[in-house]
């Protein structure tokens, strides 16, 4: 079923979550052949493909977490604060348990073997895996790969909802500041100091200074929901959000920020170049959520009812979309062929395969919803 509210069936929201969890599978697809670290690597690596996946990073996920805000506001529309915190449980909680026990151990073995740091078998790295499942902070588990997302939103629920139950009926003076066109990008601005002073902090991959920064915009899609006019302004600057995040994001390129992320990601930290690019960053990603969250209002085809089976395979297919890309790429990258020809293997071998799991673990009763589908 699609989303409700305002007594209509938001379904562009459904549409937009669904594009988003393809466009996770693309950014995993890609991560085998670009120049940073990831599980499972290509020999050899593309610049171009680097550039890309610094695109769809610097804005993708952050879109993800403002679509759970916006869901996050229809479920308080009719629940309690119990309710909510129950039904988050239910949908995040579970799944994320679940797939921890039952996916992270085979994702730790395709890495393990394919860096050459073990040569046991399954059941020895899974014995060594839950040897000691302790992590850092925010995550508190280690090795969650994907699942970091999950363990992030169960979080964000819990932190967020006094201040979605405190912006409750409190949002007209922020809905006046936003009414001519253009203006609803200066809601990026009380952001750029925050996200200056955190995102380099220091710590793990996944640490707190991403917490904070995709917090933000989870709190920015509840916000821009709670109010008619606000999500009006966000339709009306979809152009001009545009403008933004493409020209921040190009001028980011051209100053030299996809060398500076190679760099800086794995080991965070203060410098001149980061006071240049952190205010980029936050820019090119609200000029971009604002620009595709303000088409998927416009566009005609997103009003339209989600096909349910479609809808109650994206959290299944979320889940499992990883693993199964791990596993084909760990054989795919040992091939003596070209990054085009592997890619051309990878990409619809691992979507069709993902697709399918998804589609037979959503439609199987009890294990559905161990998976996150709603009943």
């Amino acid at each position: 079923m699609g989303v409700e509210g305002r007594g209509e069936r938001l379904w562009f929201l459904d549409w937009l979550r669904v594009i988003a969890v393809f466009g996770v599978f693309v950014f995993h697809t890609l991560r085998p052949f670009d120049d940073g670290d990831w599980h499972v690597k290509n020999a050899q690596t593309s610049e171009g493909i680097s550039i890309g996946i610094a695109f769809l990073g610097l804005w993708g996920l952050a879109f993800f977490f403002m679509i759970s805000g916006s869901a996050a506001w229809l479920a308080l529309r009719w629940r309690s604060a119990l309710e909510f915190l129950r039904e988050r449980s239910l949908r995040l909680l579970v799944p994320f348990f679940v797939a921890y026990v039952l996916l992270s151990p085979l994702q730790y073995f395709i890495e393990e073997h394919h860096k050459g740091r073990s040569t046991a078998s399954f059941f020895g790295d899974v014995r060594t895996f839950f040897s000691d499942l302790a992590g850092d902070a925010p995550l508190w588990l280690r090795d969650t790969y994907h699942l970091w997302f999950l363990v992030y939103l169960i979080q964000f629920a819990v932190l967020g909802l006094p201040v979605f139950l405190f912006l409750r009926g409190r949002t007209d003076w922020i809905a006046r500041r936003f009414e001519r066109r253009g203006s609803i990008l200066l809601l990026a601005v009380p952001l750029v100091p925050i996200h200056l002073l955190l995102l380099a902090a220091p710590g793990p991959e996944h640490g707190w200074g991403e917490f904070v920064f995709f917090f933000d915009f989870f709190v920015v899609g509840y916000l821009v929901m709670s109010d008619d006019r606000l999500l009006a302004a966000v339709r009306r600057d979809a152009v001009p959000g545009l403008i933004l995040g493409a020209g921040a994001f190009v001028l980011g390129v051209v100053t030299g920020i996809i060398d500076f992320l190679d760099g800086w990601w794995p080991d965070p930290g203060y410098s001149w170049q980061y006071v240049w690019y952190s205010p980029l960053i936050t820019l090119a990603v609200w000029g971009w959520l604002v620009a595709v969250l303000g088409l998927g209002l416009r566009a005609p085809a997103l009003q339209r009812a989600l096909p349910p089976r479609l809808a109650r395979a994206a959290m299944p297919y979320f889940i499992v979309h990883q693993p199964i890309i791990l596993a084909i790429a760990y054989f795919v990258v040992g091939w003596d062929a070209g990054i085009g020809l592997k890619y051309a293997v990878l990409l619809p071998t691992a979507f069709a395969a993902s697709a399918l799991l998804a589609w037979l673990l959503s439609s199987t009763p009890v294990v559905n919803q161990l998976f996150g589908v709603k009943r």
